[in-house]
């Protein structure tokens, strides 16, 4: 009696969290498309005007790519000073600072969201190595929040389901994107139910919407198949994923602490001054770089050319930390780790096919620097196949077990205290009162 007692309450408990955590995916998935369609059409843009086009991911249009260089070389200084004015409109604060806000509790600074929406777009528009999962995360955060909000009844969770969507759209990889949204919110391989079961509605909504505009096909279609043959060459993946995501973390916290007496504007503008250099020497390290995976697996891409491209890439990484750079960290993840394994499977004779390589690789660097070795590991199979599990298992789990923690974002600091000026990107307006107005956003990009 007791049992069936308790069945409509609990049916009263999930009912209405499962059909508002389907609506706020389906409301941040059309969000998503939309900013995507923006962030298109601006890097196609800045590629007529500038002369590059980077090539996209064969999941959303293939990997054709242009380059004529600028029209008059001088042209590349356009990039330091737009990155610094960009920086005077963003907030200073990305999604891994917004997500410890979520968690501890904190609300944070007044038009935080639509601050680093404006400057992640414009950033990635104009050839950031970043991805455009930070822009599209907080999008769904942000949505996520309003209508926990303005729905109290439905006992929170909504932002795991806005969050979620926004990572599923941005990867295609839904069930990926919901084990990511749980795994950075709660750090040391805890899933929390409550979490995930909003997350997972909420990015399966989300990527339906999302999809009916971009298509469903795997960022990078990768269908591979190993066997457990295959597990000694995926530790030797999750080795050189570690390597690089530790060079990538420490290197590129080690340079924050290097730039912070900077002032906000003029970290940024030196990371567009190497964008711009890069431009008229190596434009192929420019943008997100999903699509130069796809070249990487095949014949075209010569050797030495993937190696110089794996090592500009790590610099700019490295570079984009140490200057707080707008955009998420986890393509970029992606790209390098794929690189790697491309590139492992040109010098060394390993017997597998290329894609299943590149695939491991940058499971094994998501693993690594997002702290989600669930998701990293989803991903590929998402992307893959579940066939990839001999390969990329022992990588993702090796890489997440050597690749030291990056470091957490600051919380605001005691009511009243202002952060330091170059800590703070100028305001236009003055800042709220306290306690967000001691914010200190302090915080790796992502």
């Amino acid at each position: 009696m007791e049992g069936e007692a308790s069945r409509p309450s609990r049916l009263e408990a999930t009912g209405p969290l499962l059909l508002y955590s389907a609506f706020t995916g389906a409301l941040a998935g059309l969000g998503a498309a939309l900013l995507a369609w923006v962030l298109r059409a601006l890097t196609e843009g800045v590629g007529l005007l500038l002369g590059y086009l980077p090539p996209f991911p064969p999941g959303e249009g293939g990997v054709l790519q242009a380059f004529t260089g600028p029209s008059f070389p001088l042209l590349f200084l356009l990039l330091p000073l737009a990155y610094a004015l960009v920086s005077l409109l963003g907030s200073g604060l990305g999604l891994a600072a917004l997500l410890r806000h979520a968690r501890e509790g904190v609300p944070p600074p007044r038009w935080v969201h639509g601050r680093t929406l404006l400057g992640s777009l414009l950033q990635l528009g104009l050839y950031s190595p970043m991805g455009r999962e930070g822009p599209l995360g907080v999008l769904g955060l942000w949505l996520g929040g309003v209508l926990d909000r303005r729905f109290p009844r439905v006992g929170g969770g909504l932002a795991f389901a806005g969050l979620a969507a926004g990572l599923g759209a941005a990867l295609h990889a839904p069930v990926a994107g919901a084990l990511l949204a749980t795994e950075i919110l709660y750090r040391g391989l805890f899933l929390e139910a409550k979490a995930l079961t909003p997350a997972l509605v909420g990015a399966l909504s989300g990527f339906a919407v999302y999809g009916a505009f971009f298509g469903y096909t795997p960022l990078l279609p990768f269908r591979v198949e190993v066997d457990l043959r295959a597990l000694p060459l995926g530790l030797l993946l999750g080795l050189g994923g570690a390597l690089l995501s530790t060079l990538w973390v420490v290197g590129g916290e080690a340079l924050e602490d290097r730039l912070r007496p900077l002032p906000f504007p003029l970290r940024h503008g030196l990371l567009g001054l190497a964008l711009g250099l890069l431009l008229l020497l190596a434009p192929e390290a420019l943008g997100s770089g999903l699509g130069w995976v796809a070249v990487a697996v095949t014949p075209l891409f010569p050797t030495l050319g993937l190696l110089y491209l794996l090592l500009l890439k790590l610099l700019l990484l490295v570079l984009a930390v140490g200057a707080r750079a707008y955009g998420g960290p986890y393509t970029p993840a992606l790209v390098l780790g794929g690189l790697m394994g491309a590139l492992l499977g040109r010098v060394l004779p390993l017997g597998l096919p290329p894609e299943a390589l590149a695939l491991a690789g940058g499971a094994a660097l998501l693993s690594g620097v997002a702290r989600a070795p669930f998701a990293a590991t989803v991903l590929a199979a998402e992307w893959g196949g579940y066939a990839t599990l001999p390969l990329v298992l022992p990588a993702v789990f090796l890489a997440y077990a050597l690749t030291p923690p990056p470091r957490e974002p600051a919380l605001p600091g005691p009511e009243g205290a202002p952060a330091p000026p170059s800590e703070t990107p100028p305001q236009s307006a003055p800042p709220p009162p306290a306690p967000e107005a001691g914010a200190e956003p302090e915080t790796p990009p992502g």
